[in-house]
């Protein structure tokens, strides 16, 4: 059985808006554990507004459409619900199908506890879904606005438990049999991994000879979503841009059938690169920037 591997587990963190001056006082629980207290984690964080401002250089109808895509390649997706908007979200993110699995949700207990639209919608079903990915916790905002810190403080540590916890939790590889939609995903970053470098229109030609239902539009969807997971990066130059992957390690855990001599990944990839340096040849800067790349990638 082929089984794949997320290049990176990543946190998807969505909520309350952040406080651009760094002396704010903290405007809610995620500003505080993203500014002011930094949630210590040894996984990447993504932020909402960094997905809502490149969703709009993208070919997605709609933001929740985009949502949807980056749930597939998320470990968690994060909600701190407490405002307004964030409640919002958590209901759209509650109810749809593809992102709750994703789904983990810190919540003050004046929300979760009320007779309440959001108590008996929202959060009823995500405790029906699973229990355990709902964090409740008795903080509180000044009536004036703005986080009040000391009804936080005491649950930090177990926030960022529940958290850490959950991310350690989501296995490291998936079957690939079981991917359904997230089944682009790899198959483009093993292409663009396998080449070392490769520019848009090889890396169309190679992915659709491999999944012929697929679109140009599919693909460039995709790796709008895995630039903002830090996945692969785009270089350009001269009149080219590239792309090449920023992890080493080949997404796909690969098994052979009884007699198969040749088993190593390593010879497979440099036959791969031999066949794109066929078609395309690669400036030496961007090989020299794509190997550097993945050798400094942790």
């Amino acid at each position: 059985m082929v089984r794949v591997k997320r290049p990176s587990k990543f946190l998807f963190f969505c909520g309350g808006a952040q406080e651009i001056h760094n002396n704010a006082k903290a405007a809610n629980l995620r500003d505080y554990l993203l500014r002011v207290r930094p949630i210590k984690t040894k996984y990447p964080i993504v932020l909402a507004e960094k997905a809502t401002q490149l969703y709009r250089e993208t070919e997605y109808e709609d933001l929740i459409t985009f949502e949807e895509d980056i749930a597939r390649i998320a470990s968690v997706v994060l909600v701190i619900a407490e405002s307004p908007g964030s409640l919002a979200e958590l209901g759209a993110f509650a109810s749809n199908d593809i992102i709750r699995p994703a789904l983990r949700v810190v919540i003050p207990s004046h929300h979760a506890d009320a007779e309440s639209f959001v108590a008996l919608g929202p959060i009823r079903r995500i405790k029906n879904y699973k229990r355990e990915n709902l964090g409740i916790y008795p903080w509180k905002q000044h009536a004036t606005g703005g986080l009040n810190v000391s009804t936080a403080k005491p649950h930090y540590k177990e926030i960022v438990t529940f958290i850490n916890g959950h991310l350690n939790r989501i296995p490291n590889s998936t079957p690939y049999s079981h991917l359904r939609e997230a089944r682009l995903f790899y198959v483009v970053y093993w292409v663009i991994h396998q080449s070392l470098a490769i520019s848009p229109k090889i890396l169309n030609d190679c992915v659709l000879s491999l999944l012929s239902e697929v679109t140009p539009s599919d693909i460039r969807k995709k790796i709008y979503c895995m630039e903002m997971a830090g996945w692969i990066k785009r270089v350009s130059y001269s009149d080219k841009d590239y792309f090449y992957s920023l992890y080493d390690e080949d997404p796909f855990e690969y098994s052979y059938k009884d007699g198969v001599v040749e088993r190593s990944f390593v010879r497979r990839k440099l036959i791969a690169q031999a066949g794109i340096k066929k078609v395309e040849s690669l400036p030496k800067r961007v090989v020299h920037e794509a190997a550097a790349a993945r050798i400094s990638a942790p």
